[in-house]
């Protein structure tokens, strides 16, 4: 029952200008930032917050790419992996997680 309101509120709230999801979004970005103060990064954040779907009660996953140093001969990608539990304090993250891609470290040797 509770995962089918969160379903609801999720798409009803996608539909006013982003909502709930850029709101997860959002707050996954905030972690993001505080564990990568002084790297270069870039992450589309509208394709985080398109990819927002139920994963418990009160909680969505979100996932995007990362790309580390874009432009440069070291850029490298990787995957955020992050789960927001909502609920009337507001989003908050319960998981963060970079996901390598294997391809980028072999460029590199």
């Amino acid at each position: 029952m509770r995962l089918a309101f969160l379903s609801f509120l999720v798409a009803a709230l996608s539909a006013c200008g982003g909502g709930v999801n850029r709101q997860a979004a959002d707050a996954c970005m905030g972690e993001v930032a505080s564990r990568l103060v002084g790297k270069r990064y870039d992450v589309d954040v509208g394709r985080l917050a398109g990819s927002a779907a139920p994963s418990a009660a009160s909680t969505l996953q979100l996932s995007a790419p990362i790309v580390f140093d874009r432009g440069t001969e070291t850029e490298y990608t990787q995957t955020i992996q992050c789960r927001v539990r909502l609920d009337e304090a507001g989003p908050a993250v319960v998981f963060l997680q970079f996901d390598w891609n294997m391809d980028d470290v072999r460029k590199t040797q």
